[in-house]
């Protein structure tokens, strides 16, 4: 009975297993989005402080940090509409895990009310 029990709770904790692994692939994605965003808008403002640090002309300083802050601008757009896409998959993910559990425990509360069914119908025919 003992491993009964043990096999009807992992079959019912697959779909939270699950849903963990999706997290947890969630997490490692937007970590390694995070660390390499991170890395090249650290390189790319290293470059552009020995840039400014060699101009002479403040004009042309001027010019380059606006195209700089326009670049930056766009890497962060882009880097959050990539992190907004992961996030979406995960998300759709999660709902597939949750429509399928919940198409798992409809069918097994069909399937019990059936037995219940049967064995209320057994017990009056006998009583009768």
């Amino acid at each position: 009975m003992y491993e009964d029990f043990m096999k009807m709770a992992q079959e019912n904790l697959k779909p939270i297993f699950k849903l963990a692994e999706n997290n947890t692939a969630l997490a490692v994605k937007l970590m390694k989005a995070q660390a390499d965003a991170t890395a090249e808008v650290m390189q790319g403002n290293l470059v552009h402080v020995k840039a400014l640090a060699e101009t002479k002309d403040l004009n042309a300083a001027v010019e380059m940090q606006q195209k700089y802050v326009e670049s930056l601008n766009e890497k962060l757009v882009t880097t959050a509409k990539e992190n907004a896409a992961v996030i979406e998959a995960a998300v759709t993910e999660a709902g597939k895990i949750f429509e399928g559990s919940i198409a798992e425990v409809q069918a097994q509360a069909k399937k019990t009310a059936e037995s219940i069914e049967k064995e209320i119908s057994k017990a009056g025919k006998k009583a009768a």
